[in-house]
Formats: C-alpha cells, sequence, structure tokens
C-alpha cells in the first residue's frame, strides 16, 4: 500500500501561553498523521514555550527559534523547514477539527490541486463579522479563482488552506514582511501564479478572536501603511502583467484593498500623502472595477473618497 505524503503544518507563535496547548492538541489529533509539525518560536517573551515543551515529545513535531521578527518571518522560516509535499499554516492562538488535514489533502489528491481552501468559523460556531468564508467552486485555473473569489467579497486568509509545497517554492511565494496584511497580499500573488485552486464545504478551522489580536486592536496607522504597501506591489504586478485576465483580476485586487483603506483613512486621523503613497493611481486603475458595482456600493465609494479629498 502506498503511503501517504508527508503534510507540513507550520505554527508561529508568539505571546500565546493561554492558547497554545489546545492548538497543538488539535493538531497531535489529526486524523491523517503522517505530519511534519513545525513550531516557529518567533522570540516569544511569555511561557509559551514552556508549555510547548511539556507537548512535543511526539517526534512529528520540530521547534525552530529564532529572535522576533513578526509573522510573515515565521511563516518563511517554517516555510524553509518544511519537508512535506504540501504545507498548511495555522496560527498558534487558533486550533483545528480532527480532519482539517484529511479533508484538504483528499480534495488535493483529486484535482491535483495547488491551493485548497476550506471553510472556518470562530470558537462559537458564528462567522466573524464582516467576513466571507464560504467560498464553493468547481477547480479552476488560479487566475479564475481569484475572479470568483473577489467578486465574492471572500476574506483573505491563508489559515484555511493546504499548498503544494513545490508550488509555493517554484514560484518565490513568500510572506511580505513588516506589514498586517500578509495573507491578503500573499493569496492574490499565490491565486495568480496557481495551475488549479480547489475548494471544500467542510468547516474545520476554528479562528479565535480575542482581544490584542489585530481584528480587535486600534492598529489604524499600520493598517493604512500596509494597505498602501500592498497595493504598491500590485500596482507593479499590474504594469508587468502579460494577459489581459490577468490585468483585471490585479486591478480587481486592487480595488478590494482601496476600499479598506478608504475606510481606514475616513474612520481614523491618519498620516498619508495621495500622490506619493498611490493612492491616487489606484483610483484611476481600479475605475472600471469601481463603476461595474452596484449603485449603493459606488455612492458608498465616492462619498468616502470626497471626504478623503477634502481631508487630505
Amino acid at each position: 500500500m502506498k503511503r501517504k505524503p508527508l503534510i507540513s503544518i507550520v505554527v508561529p507563535i508568539y505571546n500565546v501561553e493561554e492558547y497554545i496547548h489546545e492548538c497543538i492538541e488539535s493538531l497531535l489529533a489529526q486524523t491523517y498523521t503522517n505530519l511534519d509539525i513545525i513550531l516557529v518560536n518567533d522570540g516569544t517573551p511569555d511561557g509559551s514555550m514552556d508549555v510547548v515543551k511539556d507537548l512535543v515529545k511526539d517526534d512529528r513535531v520540530t521547534i525552530v527559534n529564532q529572535s522576533n521578527q513578526g509573522l510573515s518571518a515565521a511563516r518563511n522560516t517554517g516555510l524553509r523547514y518544511a519537508k512535506g509535499e504540501y504545507i498548511a499554516f495555522v496560527d498558534s492562538d487558533d486550533k483545528v477539527k480532527p480532519n482539517f488535514i484529511k479533508d484538504l489533502y483528499r480534495k488535493a489528491q483529486i484535482t491535483g490541486a495547488d491551493i485548497v481552501r476550506g471553510s472556518f468559523r470562530d470558537f462559537d460556531g458564528n462567522l466573524p463579522e464582516g467576513w466571507g468564508c464560504d467560498f464553493n467552486i468547481q477547480p479552476s485555473v488560479g487566475v479564475e479563482a481569484l475572479a470568483k473569489f473577489l467578486e465574492q467579497d471572500i476574506s483573505f486568509v491563508v489559515w484555511s488552506s493546504l499548498y503544494k509545497t513545490q508550488f509555493l517554492k517554484e514560484n518565490n511565494l513568500e510572506f511580505m514582511n513588516g506589514i498586517l496584511l500578509e495573507d491578503g497580499d500573499f493569496t492574490v500573488r499565490a491565486y495568480l501564479a496557481a495551475g488549479i485552486v480547489s475548494t471544500i464545504s467542510e468547516t474545520n478551522y476554528m479562528y479565535r478572536i480575542r482581544p490584542g489580536s489585530i481584528l480587535t486592536s486600534n492598529n489604524a496607522q499600520r493598517m493604512s501603511d500596509s494597505e498602501e504597501a500592498v497595493i504598491q506591489k500590485f500596482i507593479k504586478l499590474y504594469e508587468t502583467a502579460s494577459d489581459q485576465d490577468t490585468r483585471h483580476q490585479i486591478k480587481y485586487a486592487i480595488f478590494a484593498f482601496l476600499r479598506d483603506w478608504t475606510r481606514i483613512i475616513v474612520k481614523n486621523r491618519v498620516e498619508i500623502n495621495l500622490e506619493t503613497s498611490g493612492f491616487n493611481k489606484a483610483i484611476k486603475l481600479a475605475s472600471s472595477i469601481i463603476r461595474s458595482r452596484s449603485i449603493k456600493d459606488q455612492i458608498k465609494f465616492y462619498v468616502k473618497l470626497a471626504i478623503i479629498k477634502i481631508r487630505y
């Protein structure tokens, strides 16, 4: 009988002493057992690693230590250490159901997909307010999957998916350092590069909303700076893209980030130069996408844009 392939799971660890036990226990309880679990200690100052040491007697677990460099750098470290044919990313304050890997791998095996995405809920079984996660499509070429992803306003997260490791490495797909929107940037670039993207309907990932997380903290300036960095990167991708389908989806991605950026700017007093930040250029590139939205969406967007123009 053919042995099932090794699958890597990367878990960055930083200030999660209260939650890490539950996360690791859920990984060790996976029904798919041929695992390479990589715990990246991102210089955590709390007792997280003391908790971990009591749990990692399992020979499938590897601990990698580094100075604090942030979530993106920790994930990239895990990617470099990964030995599996496939790789998944799990945040250390979350947990997964026993069939998390099994269900994703089964779909990858059937479809040959470079990326398989599953669904998620919070710990109470609810969808976090304002998030879209139920993304169910037929196996599609990556750029087509991205089109459906963006049209349905699906949330940019990497932790409910399974990726072919070789696909990530061949396309130099790593996480962008120093920003708060690394999942969005990574997801768009990964989908654009993917041969096949597939989905499953199972909800096997449980996302924890907690005090101090990015979702609930006041990080307005950092969020604005991150939106700017990602949009600048997408503008460069657009300028070098070779075909119209790809260019159109990049414009759609720019619109998706621009919509969030305008909301942040209107709600908060952030520092921004509309010209040098790429804001004005992004508006021009996304204009056709904006006009294709509903009248209600257009009005909401242009009202925010008018406020920004007056304020800055």
